[in-house]
């Protein structure tokens, strides 16, 4: 069981440092600083969801599991990947950063181009 919710969580840090990396990136386009803190601060109730997720597959792991004998060779990878693509739905639904930064380079290029 600590296998399965390990891997879960590893799924879900793997997923959120890729976020954070992609938005680092754009806070470097648009010239401002990344503050990781803030980063987590803003992410922090997609993460909390995606932790919640993990939580209840691990909950409910011995029900899935009985569906057939071959599912129980998979549920390292079921909780990886759970962790992971949960992660990664909830942060681009309900990701802050990312609209944050987006919002601050669309009103940059409208005053680069004379809109504003």
């Amino acid at each position: 069981m600590i296998t399965y919710f390990l891997a879960g969580i590893l799924g879900l840090i793997f997923m959120t440092l890729a976020k954070a990396n992609s938005v680092k990136k754009d806070f470097e386009v648009a010239n401002q600083t990344f503050v990781f803190k803030k980063f987590l601060q803003g992410e922090l109730i997609a993460i909390g969801m995606s932790f919640t997720v993990i939580i209840l597959m691990a909950i409910t792991v011995n029900e899935w599991m009985n569906v057939s004998p071959k599912v129980a060779d998979y549920v390292t990878i079921i909780f990886a990947l759970g962790g992971a693509i949960g992660s990664w739905a909830f942060l681009l639904l309900l990701g802050k950063s990312k609209k944050y930064i987006r919002n601050i380079v669309d009103i940059k290029t409208n005053k680069a181009d004379g809109k504003v």
